[in-house]
């Protein structure tokens, strides 16, 4: 056999083996978590059937840092009064349902009141027993109640909550005496555990977002701090601690608003019958943010 001839044949014997397939199977398992707040409260002000409790924002912090979170619910959030799951009144003052409102202050006796009507606001089918006074006794700072609101968030992640004030409404003499947002002062706190309408949130599954971050910005302490979309909660780490349902990993966030009829005075100055006679309300708007 020549040598050219030895070539060809091993070179059709390498073509043989370069054309031999292989069975092959191709898998990729993949997981994937992203941020996500979820925030409960009520459906609507209480004149409007509102319901509660109700997850209506279900928020991914899929957007860039520092603008608002991607909500999958359309509608909003409706905030229910601190320590119940009564939804606000679209035309009434928030009580605390933990408190009593009660328009006098001092009396040295009776003065029992029974707030019938509208929650925190003294209207006609209020009731009033008569009261004893001293110096001291006073219907000034009792006429009008402070706001007190809350909504519930669970979270896998660090979140921000901003805030914006609008739709500011004085009348009567409020208006005349020129009140507006600088006259209701605001404070946040978090509450981590508790029961409210029959149903407990928070406990041991549960932990303060604010460990981490900066927390409830103190310095915004009146509507008019934030009439642009501003921060007043910087958070730090997720609220579920542990395993555990919805509510079990929930943290409450209260809102206490106050009139301050003296903004050139340091702290909350209540009402003082030299006011007059009025009203003013605003909206606030809280949206979670992305840290």
């Amino acid at each position: 056999m020549s040598i050219k001839k030895i070539a060809l044949a091993s070179g059709v014997a390498v073509s043989l083996m370069a054309s031999t397939a292989y069975a092959s199977v191709i898998d990729r398992p993949f997981f994937q978590v992203l941020g996500v707040v979820v925030v409960w409260g009520g459906t609507d002000f209480d004149e409007n059937s509102g319901t509660a409790p109700v997850v209506s924002d279900f928020v991914l912090l899929t957007p860039a840092t520092g603008t608002a979170g991607a909500d999958l619910i359309t509608g909003d959030v409706y905030s229910v009064v601190t320590g119940s799951l009564d939804p606000i009144s679209d035309s009434g003052t928030a009580v605390d349902g933990t408190a009593t409102f009660d328009p006098v202050t001092g009396e040295t006796s009776g003065g029992t009141f029974t707030d019938n009507g509208t929650a925190g606001v003294l209207d006609a089918a209020d009731t009033l027993t008569a009261f004893g006074l001293d110096a001291t006794t006073d219907v000034s700072g009792g006429l009008v109640g402070s706001h007190n609101s809350s909504f519930y968030v669970a979270s896998n992640a660090a979140f921000d909550i901003f805030a914006q004030s609008s739709n500011v409404v004085a009348t009567g003499d409020f208006l005349t005496d020129g009140l507006d947002d600088e006259n209701i002062s605001f404070a946040m706190s978090i509450e981590t555990s508790g029961t409210d309408g029959g149903l407990a949130f928070g406990g041991a599954t549960a932990q303060d977002p604010s460990t981490g971050g900066t927390g409830v910005v103190a310095t915004i302490d009146s509507l008019d701090d934030m009439s642009t979309q501003t921060k007043v909660f910087d958070g730090g780490q997720r609220t579920a601690a542990a395993p555990g349902s919805l509510t079990e990993q929930s943290v409450r966030f209260d809102s206490v608003y106050t009139l301050d009829s003296d903004t050139g005075t340091a702290g909350v100055q209540g009402y003082d019958l030299s006011m007059g006679v009025g009203t003013l309300q605003a909206d606030v708007t809280y949206t979670i943010f992305v840290p």
